[in-house]
């Protein structure tokens, strides 16, 4: 992993994890967390190694596919979130919530453009090649729709380009890392303790 890539996606996490602790939270009841349902996130990354791998597809079967792909592997991993956020603590289940958002506001400008379209002046401003295409990306054009939504906001020194819904997303991670840190275990087992066995003299 690049350091950009490092400091995006690992950010969030070490600042939800730095405010858990600050609130009271402790790092341990994240392994005592159950995940539901992991085989979804494990066809999320496989969808989108599919998605990734029609860029070298001819013709237009590649962008026929790109898009439905990429929202069927987003839809994926969001589904995961929700089954996971069932009987959680409200701040996680608020968390997920802002995870949807942020999908949604990063959805839409890639359902409308087939790819999620890009800056070329907020590109050229994080001193990247303005006009380059990849699976994922495509500069913005007289043709783009709902590019206020793409990727407009440069980051000159991680040489990056992002867009609001990912600053949502970015934020939901810090929260549920954050609220995780707060989690009790086994939420269902806290809420309806076991009955203690009968003594020998009762029984």
């Amino acid at each position: 992993m690049g350091f950009t890539a490092l400091i995006l996606f690992g950010g969030p996490v070490a600042v939800g994890a730095v405010a858990g602790y600050l609130t009271g939270g402790r790092l341990n009841r994240l392994a005592g967390i159950r995940l539901r349902q992991l085989w979804l996130v494990w066809l999320a990354a496989a969808v989108q190694v599919v998605q990734l791998a029609t860029a070298r597809l001819p013709g237009a079967a590649g962008h026929r596919l790109r898009g439905p792909l990429l929202a069927l592997a987003i839809g994926l991993a969001l589904l995961w979130l929700c089954v996971n956020a069932l009987g959680r603590t409200r701040p996680l289940q608020a968390a997920v919530g802002l995870a949807l958002t942020g999908a949604l506001l990063n959805a839409l400008p890639i359902a409308a453009n087939g790819r999620m379209p890009y800056s070329r002046s907020a590109a050229a401003t994080a001193g990247l090649h303005a006009g380059a295409q990849t699976a994922k990306n495509v500069p913005a054009g007289h043709s783009t729709h709902l590019l206020a939504l793409g990727d407009t906001i440069p980051l000159a020194q991680l040489h990056a380009v992002i867009s609001v819904g990912d600053i949502v997303l970015a934020t939901a991670a810090a929260l549920l890392v954050a609220a995780a840190m707060h989690q009790p275990a086994d939420p269902a087992r806290e809420r309806n303790p076991p009955c203690p066995a009968p003594s020998p003299g009762n029984a």
